[in-house]
């Protein structure tokens, strides 16, 4: 088969892509080596309980994502949370929910900062720029302090990268701050220059799950997408490339899009350096728990958007998503559905526990601290065994080194969400970017 374009991978990278390009051709086609779309995005209807096994929301903080939204006409469907519902997010104090706060005045009363903590954060004013790419927990410590790093940063960042922050590089994983620190040499400084710059991005969701969106891209695509074509192999062919897969099939084409993990791509690479690079992304296993609660089991009211832990908690859970406060309709009204996350780098060694024991160890912990009178009626698990990519202090090795492979090998182009930006909105974004800037 010769084609111009092969897509590798049909995750929202890869179907966004497709997307995209397709406004300028229909000369590609899409390979995906197992019999399902979607990659992470992973959504299911079980027992009358919509679930999410990967991301839960999607953030809509671009235009890259709203054009895709318009294309496949779904603008209208999308569900938005109430945002004065889910505004409360919580830590854990001497195992008790507490509050993050969001207002001066509950800043000043919160019990998660002692006071010398709360003084300490001004002096961010005077800390210099950084000139160089840091490690988040240095980054944090020295402009604002080991409590506020420790009680907030630290679970918060855990909830999105299940990652150890020690390990995490600042420019990839705090952009914001980042730059805010870069420009404006304090970030408080640059929160206060640019409060009204930006609107406030939307999380969203679809009426079914998120894997709605992607299903829709399929179809859309159903002539040229291929389920379970897995490549073994490719190589450079008369200025073009082959790519052979596992059945014998060959395809020429002049370009390709790897929209794949780290973790696959470098079995089918042919530079040694880009290789050896690929080969040092790390992915955290996270195990993904589904609860259904009777509301009437519940003690207390549960506001709010959910729970973060830090590892001084000694938990054998992440974080809880408060899912059906999220989005109402993920549950029947008389049903609470909670979202529970373990694992990640801090957590490795609960991914050799089996589900069931390690579904045990977490209600033990949760019944008590959500109050609930009785155990949950529904249960539901996923395993990610190479589940979130590490933004390690590696990134830019690992950028530098895909440029220069890109630029020695031209047609081959890699995205995906271990270098470019993990989120879903990130994926779609640099999807169309590819295709703007290389693809004219």
């Amino acid at each position: 088969m010769k084609v111009n374009t092969v897509i590798i991978g049909a995750g929202i990278s890869g179907l966004s892509t497709a997307n995209f390009l397709s406004k300028k051709t229909s000369d590609f086609i899409i390979i995906e080596s197992s019999n399902r779309v979607g990659g992470t995005i992973n959504s299911s209807k079980v027992d009358g309980y919509i679930l999410e096994n990967g991301p839960n929301t999607v953030l809509d903080n671009n235009s890259a994502i709203q054009e895709l939204l318009s294309d496949l006409n779904i603008t209208d469907k999308l569900i938005y949370p109430d945002l004065k519902k889910i505004s409360s997010r919580y830590l854990l104090i001497n195992n008790k929910l507490e509050k993050i706060p969001l207002t001066i005045i509950e800043f000043i009363l919160t019990p998660i900062l002692s006071i010398f903590s709360k003084i300490k954060i001004f002096s961010e004013l005077l800390v210099p720029r950084h000139i160089n790419d840091t490690d988040v927990e240095s980054f944090i410590k020295r402009r604002f302090g080991k409590e506020f790093h420790d009680n907030l940063v630290v679970p918060f960042l855990t909830g999105i990268y299940a990652d150890t922050t020690s390990k995490m590089s600042t420019k990839s994983t705090l952009k914001k701050m980042w730059e805010l620190e870069q420009k404006h040499g304090s970030i408080i400084i640059g929160l206060i220059k640019e409060k009204n710059k930006n609107s406030r991005a939307k999380i969203f969701t679809i009426n079914g799950g998120l894997s709605k969106i992607t299903e829709l891209l399929s179809k859309k695509f159903i002539n040229q997408l291929m389920l379970n074509a897995k490549v073994s192999s490719i190589v450079k062919f008369n200025g073009s490339y082959k790519i052979t897969l596992n059945e014998g099939d060959d395809i020429i084409c002049k370009n390709i899009i790897s929209t794949i993990p780290a973790y696959s791509l470098k079995d089918l690479v042919f530079d040694d350096k880009l290789k050896n690079i690929l080969s040092n992304v790390n992915y955290n296993p996270i195990d993904v728990f589904h609860f259904g609660f009777d509301r009437d089991s519940l003690e207390i009211k549960i506001d709010g958007f959910g729970l973060l832990t830090k590892p001084q908690d000694e938990k054998s859970f992440l974080g809880v998503l408060f899912s059906s406060n999220i989005f109402e309709h993920v549950s029947d009204k008389k049903k609470f559905l909670i979202t529970v996350l373990a694992g990640g780098d801090r957590q490795k060694d609960l991914y050799k526990e089996s589900p069931k024991s390690l579904e045990r160890q977490i209600l033990s912990e949760i019944l008590p601290l959500l109050r609930l009178k009785s155990g949950p009626e529904f249960k539901n698990h996923f395993r990610w065994p190479e589940g979130i990519p590490s933004y390690s202090m590696t990134v830019e090795k690992l950028k530098k080194g895909i440029e220069f492979f890109e630029e020695n090998n031209k047609g081959f182009y890699i995205i995906g969400n271990y270098h470019l930006g993990v989120s879903v909105s990130d994926c779609i974004k640099n999807s169309k970017e590819l295709i703007e800037t290389r693809f004219k």
